[in-house]
């Protein structure tokens, strides 16, 4: 399984249940599927960059989640069918390596008094 990040954006007019729902019906799909939700974090109403389907806004939800192909197939056509979704985006998270660590060099000593 891979790691991938899930935004997507809800209709500004449902109400709190119905938005507890799709979460839910979202979170369900993934790991019906064999995938696994890391992190969800709910970024709240915004204003949209543009109209979207005559919307000026919109509830934004954030996923971090491991998914296989099984559940990648299945989470983005309920997200297309979903009329209360306005928008998606799946995208894969690239692991990210830690820097190399230069090897630590001797500390420059100071000329004696001798030397100088």
């Amino acid at each position: 399984m891979r790691e991938y990040e899930l935004t997507y954006i809800v209709r500004p007019d449902v109400d709190e249940e119905a938005l507890a729902a799709i979460e839910e019906r979202v979170a369900k799909t993934i790991t019906t599927n064999g995938g696994q939700v890391l992190k969800t974090d709910h970024w709240g109403k915004r204003r949209l960059a543009y109209p979207i389907r005559r919307h000026n806004e919109g509830f934004y939800i954030f996923l971090r989640t491991e998914l296989t192909d099984k559940a990648i197939a299945e989470i983005e056509r309920q997200l297309k069918l979903s009329e209360d979704v306005i928008r998606h985006l799946l995208v894969r998270v690239e692991p990210v390596e830690a820097p190399a660590v230069p090897p630590a060099s001797a500390p420059a000593q100071a000329p004696t008094e001798a030397e100088g």
